[in-house]
């Protein structure tokens, strides 16, 4: 497990480098910080740590808006692999994680000519490709990686797994053996896209040096849109060193997708709903990943009505864990509060969730008593393992604003009454703590993260890797906001959490921040 130590608050934040339209807020980090200061335990440990620049940077020019200034002239012919960088400048990239190899090798050039993108070279492709996915995951916009053919390109499998699983916006990229190579069997290559179909929510194979923008375009308008993912670019060697003048106003061809977008959700669903919850006696929220960008909505929500609140792995943060009104984390590895909640309540809302094995046990049995509600933004999650009462596929913060504004039309704040529920939970929460055993000669690792959790004020940024270490960090540190927990999730993939935690410190680092690893 990884501490990067920090306080960070998240404020909008817009780029006129960045075209692309997705439901993802874009964020900028501005950051106060937590000074560790000597502190003696109830247990003979002494923990210190020291920020060397406890005084933030002013923010680079990367992260403000500014007019997009391409690094060479536009209507100069130049090589597919400067195109293609070009159109990651345009869509507001400042960094990419790129191992190179014999296919990739123009496209490396070409970043080196760049004077807004930083590459960042790592050590493995999976690793890079993890770290790409931390810097996604922490900060809610697109991250991208490149890799050579062959085996490059396949060391990225596992990654794009684990992004598309646990909905993570990324673009990788790929070199791939010239066309007159494709099907000969040739040095390092390897039918990438063929490969990973059914890991990524799309794939290209370029073909064309004048297609590269509009690639570009509809790959960051997939990966972000809907419910986000990982889209694969596989770029043939040839391509990259053809000369194009590039068209920058071609229009996407992904029409068929943009119609499938969820629409505005309907208001008759979202009073229906409300119904439901102002008849209900034992109502629980049962919160996923979806939540993450929805998270004041949710706070909001919970508000107005006092409903108890029961995370999933990926949700953690989206609502305060140190609120009255939290049950912490649900399924085989939860409370048992939460669980027994769910167990025993009327009205299930699941809200941004996918009724996953870990959390559900078996489906049958799973809130067997509830009348259920579920809002998620991917249609296939609808129905798919667990039949809702009502179902509703749209954004869920614009659901929940819609929700919220009945909500108060009615005028229902302290007026729904929840205390017997609320005090049956606490029963249960009193008689069936979070506990561990201790040892004389040795220190808990449960304890340890509860140090951790006092010493940072829950403030820090938490990275793992995949075992029981996860669990206790999800358990027995108190996560405040989004995006504050970064594992591998559905997933499960081991390595994830030392590149992910490496990323994020460079990243806060060239954002002028003092963090300590």
């Amino acid at each position: 497990m990884t501490i990067i130590t920090c306080t960070p608050s998240i404020v909008p934040f817009s780029s006129s480098s960045s075209s692309y339209s997705n439901n993802l807020s874009k964020h900028n980090i501005n950051s106060t910080f937590h000074l560790l200061n000597k502190l003696t335990l109830p247990r003979p440990i002494h923990i210190s740590n020291t920020l060397s620049n406890p005084t933030p940077k002013p923010a680079t020019a990367s992260t403000t808006s500014q007019p997009f200034i391409p690094s060479t002239h536009t209507n100069q012919l130049r090589k597919g692999a400067d195109i293609l960088v070009e159109a990651l400048e345009r869509h507001g990239v400042t960094n990419v994680f790129a191992y190179p190899g014999g296919c990739s090798m123009d496209m490396h050039q070409a970043l080196k000519r760049s004077s807004i993108i930083r590459t960042i070279v790592p050590r493995h492709e999976q690793g890079g490709e993890f770290a790409a996915e931390g810097y996604a995951r922490s900060t809610g916009l697109p991250s991208v990686c490149i890799t050579t053919s062959g085996p490059g390109a396949t060391n990225l499998v596992t990654g794009l797994a684990n992004a598309k699983m646990d909905s993570v916006p990324l673009l990788a990229i790929t070199g791939q053996v010239p066309r007159k190579m494709i099907g000969t069997d040739s040095f390092q290559e390897t039918p990438i896209v063929e490969m990973t179909r059914f890991i990524t929510k799309h794939n290209y194979l370029v073909l064309d040096v004048n297609d590269i923008p509009k690639v570009v375009s509809e790959a960051f308008c997939i990966a972000t849109s809907r419910r986000p993912g990982p889209v694969l670019i596989d770029v043939l060697k040839d391509v990259q060193q053809q000369l194009a003048v590039p068209n920058w106003d071609q229009p996407v061809g992904h029409t068929g997708y943009v119609l499938r977008l969820p629409k505005i959700p309907c208001e008759a669903y979202l009073e229906q709903i409300v119904d439901l919850i102002l008849e209900s006696q034992k109502p629980v929220l049962y919160v996923g990943g979806g939540c993450l960008n929805s998270s004041v909505e949710l706070r909001r929500f919970v508000e107005l009505t006092g409903i108890p609140v029961a995370s999933t792995l990926m949700g953690l943060g989206a609502f305060p864990t140190t609120d009255e009104h939290s049950l912490q984390l649900l399924g085989m590895h939860g409370t048992v509060y939460a669980n027994y909640a769910v167990d025993n309540s009327d009205l299930l809302l699941a809200f941004g969730v996918r009724f996953d094995d870990r959390v559900t046990g078996k489906l049958e049995a799973f809130a067997s008593k509830a009348k259920i509600v579920h809002i998620d933004i991917d249609s296939a999650e609808i129905g798919k393992n667990k039949q809702a009462h009502v179902s509703v596929c749209a954004d869920l913060k614009l659901a929940l604003e819609g929700i919220n504004m009945i909500l108060e039309d009615k005028g229902v704040k302290g007026k729904v009454d929840l205390e017997a529920w609320r005090e049956e939970l606490n029963v249960r929460k009193q008689k069936f703590p979070l506990s561990y055993k201790t040892f004389e000669d040795g220190i808990s690792p449960q304890y340890a993260i509860e140090v951790l959790d006092e010493l940072t004020n829950g403030d820090a940024i938490i990275s793992t890797g995949v075992g029981q270490h996860q669990m206790w960090a999800a358990q027995f540190y108190k996560y405040k906001r989004p995006r504050q927990w970064l594992t591998s999730g559905g997933l499960g993939a081991m390595g994830f959490g030392l590149p992910a935690a490496i990323v994020l410190l460079l990243w806060l680092t060239l954002m002028g921040m003092g963090v300590s690893l």
